[in-house]
């Protein structure tokens, strides 16, 4: 038997015209195949289920049959020993790989934190290693590295749970609470009155911060104004003059949806409940389903706003509140003319705008607070929460017309314009004759001052040449047709930053292109002025 086995080998081996496959198939032959631990004598591949659920194995080296527990003693020892890195080859590198040449994964480290390797993917460090990587000692290489772009360490980074947002649920800089950018607090392009870059802070404990006792700051009146401009919202009716009071209005309201929320959570949740605002989110052009059914089953008036917030609790869970905004004119019949603005606590003022919260439906216990234990606490006068009705009173049912046509003007308002748009997003609406005049007096008083800088740019050669010809002519240009940005540009030539002079140089850039595009389309509807 042992001679017919040898000899079959030597035909094997001595004749080339055998493929390989057929070879390995041949039993007691041995080829690269063969070191398979799933290949069989006979050719065959297959694998025990079982071997699932036993412990793993070493294998020898290059996919040998497992190692005797003897052999595996013997690799345990050779690993401990101490080797040489430079004898080490390519493969040995490889975290899977033993001294012995064998190969061996214990299933366990999934389950296991990670650990920190070493270079080019050498065996993971030691505790004591991984201590030393991360206070290395100094070096006394002369050459200073620049460490300062490094990235912080996750002990030192201190990364929250939850990041922060600002009021249009962007991320902010935590440096100073404002949303990245320094354009935020300046003039836009078609900014005609300066605006006030004063912000207030509000009551409401703001969520994913390190500091327990930071609360939300609204925006300024120049913020506000700038993210009207940028989402497309302003109309004719909204003028810069106007900011003022939008923005109390707009930080009243929300004191007063918080105190809603807070009752809430009170009421359903934790009776001392310290909830966090994470971010709120304006969603106008979305209608709830409550809203739905109160206007289409129960002719109520359509909400002319929605926010959707997210609340933070203690034990880190978060719970998201639907808010629909309404407006009942009806209320405001028995109030007298009062010019001042609204205080910022004072819960009775603008009785005409009503808020409706809720949590979101989002799981069974929301369900259930919102179905049984606020309606209960309502109804054994537990609680100061007052919820609005589901069908409108007969005043109310007059304003359901006006309501859908505000809500149809809102949802022309997300569409794209097919007016020309300005440089930072304003719609260059048709120009009066009047408006024609003025541009046409007022280009002509420029173009006449500025005469010598606008021949510095039409005779300008390097490209060098030619920017500082443009912004000599943006300079002297910029007083007449754009005095809010030319002064803000003043006062920030004294703040010593660079970033925020360069911004505050483009916005007026963008104001003087501004004007010049206003420019054409007069020039394009009234060209008899011209």
């Amino acid at each position: 038997m042992g001679g017919k086995q040898s000899k079959q080998q030597d035909e094997v081996t001595s004749n080339p015209s055998i493929p390989t496959h057929t070879a390995s198939a041949i039993p007691g032959t041995k080829s690269e195949e063969s070191k398979c631990p799933m290949h069989q004598p006979d050719g065959s591949y297959s694998w025990d289920w079982k071997q699932l659920f036993k412990a793993a194995e070493v294998h020898g080296p290059q996919g040998k049959k497992p190692l005797s527990k003897e052999q595996q003693e013997q690799s345990k020892q050779a690993q401990a020993a101490p080797t040489n890195p430079e004898t080490q080859s390519e493969e040995s590198k490889c975290p899977m790989h033993q001294p012995d040449g064998s190969y061996s994964w214990d299933w366990r480290q999934l389950f296991k934190a990670a650990e920190v390797h070493g270079p080019q993917g050498k065996k993971p460090l030691s505790k004591e290693q991984q201590e030393q990587s991360k206070h290395p000692k100094s070096s006394s290489d002369p050459v200073q590295h620049d460490t300062s772009r490094a990235p912080p360490s996750q002990s030192e980074s201190g990364c929250p749970v939850h990041p922060e947002y600002n009021v249009y649920s962007q991320p902010i800089d935590k440096t100073n609470q404002m949303p990245k950018g320094v354009k935020t607090q300046l003039p836009v392009a078609s900014q005609k009155s300066e605006l006030s870059t004063n912000r207030v802070s509000s009551s409401i404990p703001k969520g994913g911060g390190s500091d327990e006792q930071n609360t939300w700051t609204y925006p300024s009146p120049q913020q506000f104004y700038n993210a009207l401009t940028r989402k497309g919202k302003l109309g004719n009716d909204t003028s810069e003059e106007d900011m003022e009071s939008v923005v109390a209005l707009h930080n009243n309201m929300n004191e007063k949806t918080w105190a809603q929320v807070v009752e809430w959570e009170r009421q359903t949740y934790d009776e001392s409940a310290t909830p966090k605002l994470l971010k709120f989110q304006g969603r106008p052009t979305d209608l709830s389903p409550k809203a739905i059914l109160k206007h289409y089953l129960l002719g109520h008036p359509l909400p002319f706003d929605r926010h959707d917030w997210t609340v933070l609790r203690s034990n880190g869970m978060t719970v998201r509140y639907v808010i629909d905004y309404y407006y009942d004119e009806t209320r405001g019949k028995d109030m007298v003319e009062d010019e001042k603005l609204p205080d910022l606590n004072d819960h009775n003022a603008s009785p005409t705008l009503l808020v409706d919260v809720r949590p979101a439906l989002d799981g069974p216990d929301q369900l259930l607070s919102r179905a049984v234990r606020m309606p209960y606490k309502v109804w054994n006068k537990e609680t100061t929460f007052t919820p609005l009705p589901l069908k409108g009173t007969p005043e109310m049912a007059t304003q359901v017309q006006e309501s859908i046509d505000v809500w149809k003007m809102i949802q022309e308002s997300t569409k794209p314009s097919s007016q020309k748009q300005g440089m930072d997003g304003t719609t260059i609406a048709d120009i009066s004759e009047s408006e024609a005049k003025e541009i046409a007096q007022s280009f002509a008083r420029v173009l006449k001052k500025c005469r010598k800088a606008q021949k510095k740019v039409d005779s300008c050669g390097s490209e060098e040449e030619c920017m500082r010809a443009s912004m000599d002519l943006t300079m002297c240009m910029g007083p007449d047709l754009c005095p809010v940005q030319h002064k803000t540009l003043l006062k920030t030539l004294g703040d010593d930053d660079d970033v925020r002079i360069e911004a505050a140089l483009s916005t007026l850039s963008e104001c003087v292109m501004y004007r010049e595009e206003r420019r054409q389309v007069a020039k394009t509807q009234h060209p008899s002025i011209f």
